[in-house]
């Protein structure tokens, strides 16, 4: 047995990458599953690992059969700011490319524990390093990992300019691949392997770009709300700690007491329990938070049937009930009373 066999890799990555190939390129998994003995409901068990080398395997035998070197990097590109909940509407909000690599690093342990974003300046070059934590110890990304993440950063960065940029520089530790056009597809042509550091640089100018949905008001919002999700985990009470989940089940359309009694790591009954305990309850909670991004939706001047998607309602007619009852006056009288009042205040 190979060392490199006896890695684990969380299964929900591999099966998100699965569904990801089964929609995107219609790929049959079947000989692939059964040649290893891998049993997909077994991987569906809440912290349920796999054979890491399952993982590349399985990339490598996609790329095979569906001829696209740059399978990952379409992975990647699935990956918009409004799939990151809060980081995404800090990401969004932020006033330059600059600010908005900083909110990143800052604040990615609201949607990732393990991966480490570090920017770094040094004589007018800016660096964007990833690496991963376990157990007290920080290492390098494999290749796989280097290619997903190195390219959904600078995606999520071009999805917030008005302009995509390459890198003045990209660099990887493994070594130069055969199909090295479909990495100049996504990171241009300054391209360096066999490096000691996966990395994306670049220059003054770039980090100066505006973006393109600039809110001081919503990022000083979404950033207190960042701070006290992030600040919950150890010090905040099970209320708070719903309460920011909910923020980020917002950012993926999903707000079930299902889904985020599973991001808390209770069963749903549990978490209502526990809620009741605290003289709270998940429908209250929902309520909150709901009415909060509802004011901010509208400050942005967002659409009323957007605005309830966003909310997570199935359509519009029961957005508009909850929000006569939170402000006592429909959407189109809180602008005129908010947002046109504001500009003559």
């Amino acid at each position: 047995m190979r060392p490199e066999d006896l890695k684990q890799a969380p299964a929900e990555a591999f099966l998100f990458i699965l569904s990801f190939l089964t929609k995107q390129y219609a790929f049959d998994a079947t000989p692939f599953l059964n040649e290893r003995g891998i049993v997909l409901k077994d991987l569906h068990v809440k912290g349920a690992k796999i054979n890491a080398t399952y993982v590349h395997d399985l990339i490598d035998e996609a790329v095979t059969r569906t001829g696209d070197a740059g399978v990952l990097f379409t992975f990647a590109e699935s990956v918009t700011p409004n799939n990151l909940g809060i980081l995404g509407y800090l990401l969004l909000h932020s006033s330059n490319v600059e600010d908005a690599i900083v909110k990143l690093c800052r604040y990615y342990p609201l949607v990732g524990k393990t991966l480490k974003p570090i920017f770094t300046k040094d004589d007018g070059v800016y660096k964007l390093t990833l690496l991963i934590h376990k157990e007290g110890e920080m290492y390098h990304l494999e290749k796989y990992s280097a290619e997903i993440h190195l390219s959904a950063m600078l995606h999520l960065i071009n999805k917030i300019i008005p302009k995509p940029i390459f890198p003045i520089r990209t660099t990887f530790r493994h070594a130069k691949p055969l199909h090295v056009k479909a990495y100049q597809n996504v990171f241009g042509l300054n391209i360096v392997f066999d490096e000691v550091e996966n990395a994306l640089f670049f220059d003054k100018t770039q980090l100066s770009m505006k973006t393109s949905y600039d809110n001081p008001y919503l990022l000083r919002v979404f950033e207190k709300e960042a701070e006290q999700s992030l600040g919950m985990s150890v010090h905040g009470s099970l209320k708070e700690q719903v309460l920011g989940y909910i923020l980020i089940a917002t950012g993926e359309l999903d707000v079930s007491l299902e889904s985020v009694a599973q991001k808390v790591g209770l069963h749903p009954r549990t978490l209502q329990k526990k809620l009741k305990e605290e003289n709270s309850s998940f429908v209250e909670l929902l309520g909150e938070v709901r009415q909060k991004l509802a004011a901010h939706y509208l400050q942005k001047g967002l659409g009323i049937a957007t605005i309830a998607t966003y909310l997570g309602y199935a359509e519009p007619s029961p957005f508009l009930r909850a929000f006569k009852k939170w402000f006592a006056m429909t959407p189109k009288a809180w602008v005129a009373l908010h947002v046109k009042g504001n500009e003559h205040a």
